[in-house]
């Protein structure tokens, strides 16, 4: 069963997190007066940029890729 977040429609508005059935989800709000916290999903990131990460060969590749592209080409402005 899915995890959901709530927020309280009354004051002091308080957030809760609660294990239920997706079928259960209509009665639940109207039970407990609230509404469901709607966020994010999380992304986890590793160290570094990954785009900065390019080998020598790719670069090299897309200098081929360049030379043959033409003059209207944007593929250098890639090429660190």
């Amino acid at each position: 069963m899915p995890t959901y977040t709530f927020k309280s429609n009354k004051k002091p508005f308080k957030e809760w997190d609660d294990i239920i059935k997706i079928s259960e989800l209509d009665n639940y709000y109207i039970e407990h007066d609230c509404q469901q916290v709607i966020g994010g999903s999380s992304i986890i990131m590793g160290v570094g940029e990954g785009r900065l990460k390019t080998t020598d060969h790719f670069n090299d590749r897309l200098k081929e890729i360049k030379k043959k592209a033409g003059p209207m080409s944007t593929i250098g402005n890639m090429i660190r």
